[in-house]
Parts: structure tokens; C-alpha cells; sequence
């Protein structure tokens, strides 16, 4: 009963997909009427005063269903996060950030947690049905459950230590062509624009983020402050308060990013060094577990005999 019941349930589904893309729903007449009164409006100064004219044209393809079902999954989406995550908007936006998802919007990834989770859950009961056990079934809807709930934050996890890793190896090379920059007569901010238009890379893209607010009207101090205040790599937020002290008091700082650079270089040396030991240690343990008990085998062999009398 339960496999004729999935049968069916995926035909419907079908059918319906199919009903939809032979024939589309009507759009009606009142989404391609309100951007003019909303502007229309706004022109008499009532309603519509803040919004701009891009949201304003917007149309929204959610039918009535899904504009029914979709506030009910983003709630239990952000009640799943907060069960998983425990963290609000203003920090999963910085998480993502971090992690080189800016284009990513924390409720787009709290539905994609909520879509792991539901097909991690839906892929229990079906090796649950197929071993045909209760037990099992529960068992394999918990695991999958889990690991599809948790699969957004790991891939999260991961991508922020791999783009801090980037980071740290990329500020010392940084440093570097902006001393240079410095030495041969460019200014600071005139320094940060042509290493932005010439390199590439994480920390690179957040200078260039710092370029787009000086641009458009912030202080130098205050835009590397920001990029200080939002990375989580201390490496870099000591270039980005180096930048923003020397643009408040002026002067050569050609000198300073040289002297920052070589002490990055030297900790990325200390942090070499010390993950080759580990390594090394790594490396021994699988010989200390292979080799020990052929050593014993070899000890204890010629040893019973002579401890039980027998020759």
C-alpha cells in the first residue's frame, strides 16, 4: 500500500507539472498595472515614497499557493536554523561573507538547510521501506535527517577555513605591491585601486569592496574599518587597520606594510614548520601500529617455548 501510495502521489505530481508547463496560469492584470500607480503615487507623495522602481516592477511568480506555502516553509526554515545554527541574520549574513557566499541571502540558505533536511528525512523512509523494520526506519530518518540538516553548515565550515587559509598566504604578497606601489610616488588610495585592477583574490575583493565606498563617499578610515570589523582573519584585519591609521594621519607607510608583510611571512613559516611536525607524528602512528605487534610475534615466539619447557 505504502509503494502504490508513492506511486501515485509522483503521478500526480507529474500530471500537475505537466498541466502547468502545457498550460501556464493567466498573470493578471493587477501585477502589470501596479509599478505605474505605484509611481504614480509616489509622485503625489503618498505610498511607494522609499521603495525604488526596480522592486516596484518586480513581479512575483508565486501563485496563490505558493504565496500561501512559502511564508510557512521560510518559518520552519528559520526554526530549523535557529535550532542547528543558533545565530540571527547579521551574523550568518557575516558567516557567509567569510565564507566567499556574499551573494548568498541568509534566507535563501535557511531554505536550502530545510531542503537537505527534508530530502535527507524522505531518503530514510525509503531504505527504511526497502528493509521493511521499524526500527531501521527510524534509525536511517535520524541519521539521514541529521546529516542532511547539518550539511549547509559544514559545507559553511569548510569554505570559510579554506578562503581564511587563501587569505593568510595572500596579505603578505599584498603588503608587498602596496609598499611598492607606495615607494614609486602613488598615493594610498591611488596604492589599494591599481593592486585591485591588477590582482586577484579574497582579499583583493574586499579591498575593492573598500574602493566602492570610498567611491561613493566614505572615509577611507571608516570603509577599512568596516573590512576590518566584518573579517574574521587576523591577518588581514591587521593590513586593514594599517590602511585605515596611515589614511587618517597621512604620511609614508611604505615602511610599516614591509614590516607587517615580514612578520606575516615568518608566522606562515612558524605555522609551516609546525604543521610538517604534525604531520611527521601523523606519519608515525600507522608504523608504530603495524610494526609493534610484528615485533611482539617475533619476541614471543622463540620465548614460549622456553617459558613452557618444550623445545
Amino acid at each position: 500500500m505504502s509503494l502504490a501510495f508513492l506511486a501515485a502521489l509522483a503521478a500526480a505530481g507529474c500530471a500537475a507539472l505537466f498541466s502547468r508547463a502545457v498550460v501556464p496560469p493567466r498573470r493578471l492584470l493587477a501585477g502589470r498595472v501596479r509599478p505605474y500607480a505605484a509611481l504614480s503615487r509616489s509622485r503625489l507623495g503618498t505610498g511607494y515614497a522609499d521603495v525604488s522602481v526596480a522592486t516596484l516592477t518586480r513581479h512575483d511568480d508565486r501563485t496563490a499557493v505558493g504565496r500561501v506555502i512559502g511564508p510557512l516553509l521560510a518559518q520552519l526554515a528559520e526554526q530549523l536554523g535557529s535550532l542547528i545554527d543558533a545565530a540571527d541574520h547579521d551574523t550568518l549574513r557575516r558567516r557567509l561573507r567569510n565564507a566567499g557566499f556574499a551573494d548568498t541571502d541568509p534566507a535563501q540558505y535557511r531554505m536550502r538547510q530545510l531542503g537537505h533536511t527534508v530530502g535527507g528525512i524522505a531518503l530514510g523512509v525509503v531504505f527504511g521501506l526497502l528493509v521493511a523494520s521499524v526500527g531501521l526506519t527510524i534509525l536511517f530518518v535520524v541519521c539521514f535527517g541529521f546529516y542532511g540538516a547539518t550539511l549547509q553548515r559544514s559545507r559553511l565550515t569548510a569554505a570559510t577555513e579554506k578562503r581564511a587559509e587563501r587569505m593568510r598566504s595572500e596579505v603578505y604578497t599584498v603588503a608587498q605591491l602596496l609598499a611598492v606601489r607606495l615607494r614609486t610616488g602613488s598615493g594610498p588610495v591611488d596604492a589599494v585601486r591599481s593592486v585591485c585592477n591588477l590582482a586577484r583574490g579574497p582579499v583583493v575583493a574586499e579591498l575593492g569592496e573598500a574602493m566602492t565606498w570610498i567611491s561613493s563617499g566614505t572615509a577611507a578610515q571608516r570603509a577599512y574599518d568596516k573590512l576590518a570589523e566584518a573579517t574574521d582573519e587576523p591577518a588581514a584585519a591587521r593590513l586593514y587597520r594599517l590602511l585605515a591609521a596611515s589614511s587618517n594621519s597621512g604620511g609614508d607607510i611604505a615602511g610599516s606594510l614591509r614590516s607587517v608583510a615580514e612578520d606575516l611571512r615568518i608566522e606562515r613559516k612558524q605555522d609551516l614548520a609546525r604543521r610538517a611536525v604534525k604531520r611527521r607524528t601523523a606519519m608515525l602512528l600507522p608504523l608504530l601500529l603495524f610494526i609493534t605487534p610484528v615485533m611482539i610475534l617475533f619476541v614471543a615466539v622463540p620465548l614460549l617455548p622456553m617459558i613452557f619447557g618444550t623445545f
